[in-house]
This record gives C-alpha cells, sequence and structure tokens, in this order.
C-alpha cells in the first residue's frame, strides 16, 4: 500500500504547480508527518530533490514568489530525472495494457 501512495504522490507531484502539505495529504487521504516521511524517502531513492531548503516568510528575492501558495514556511521539491523516468515507464505500461484490452 504505500508504494501505491509513493507512485500517487510521484503522480501529483508531476503534474506541475504548488502543493501545499495539506492539500497533498487530503488528496492522498494520509497525515501530513506521513507525507512528509513519503517525501524523504522518495528524496532518499533519487526520485526528488529538495530545492533551496527552506522556504520561509521572506519571498521577495524568490523567483517562484509569483507562483508559490505555501502561505507559511515549507519546501519545495522536484522530480529527478530518476523520478521523471519513473512516471514515463508506468505510462508506457499503462499505454500497452489499453492496448492489449
Amino acid at each position: 500500500m504505500t508504494e501505491d501512495l509513493l507512485h500517487q504522490l510521484i503522480h501529483l507531484l508531476d503534474e506541475g504547480g504548488v502543493h501545499t502539505y495539506p492539500a497533498l495529504a487530503q488528496r492522498l487521504g494520509i497525515g501530513e508527518a506521513l507525507l512528509e516521511g513519503m517525501l524523504q524517502d522518495l528524496t532518499r531513492m533519487g526520485y526528488l530533490r529538495a530545492v533551496g531548503g527552506v522556504c520561509d516568510t521572506r519571498c521577495a528575492g524568490c523567483p517562484l514568489a509569483s507562483a508559490c501558495a505555501v502561505g507559511r514556511p515549507g519546501r519545495i521539491w522536484v522530480l529527478t530525472d530518476r523520478g521523471r523516468r519513473s512516471v514515463e515507464r508506468e505510462a508506457e505500461a499503462s499505454e500497452q495494457i489499453e492496448q492489449e484490452v
């Protein structure tokens, strides 16, 4: 089940945009503490990378300030090449299954 949640999280992050911890946790049906653990796990496994450390209330110099919806201290995560390849492989596998059906 946790592996499914990890895949779901990768797909949500692949959608792009800015996501708050509460919004991601709600979409996955989990608590924020578990979400934080999942983000850390995906980082350790090489699927995600934290960018720029931790955000704070000094947004004036941040290039993402106009798009940011965090509204409180948080972190910015991006998919690594490995994370993007994982999403692509799953999409290809799904497409192949659909063609076989």
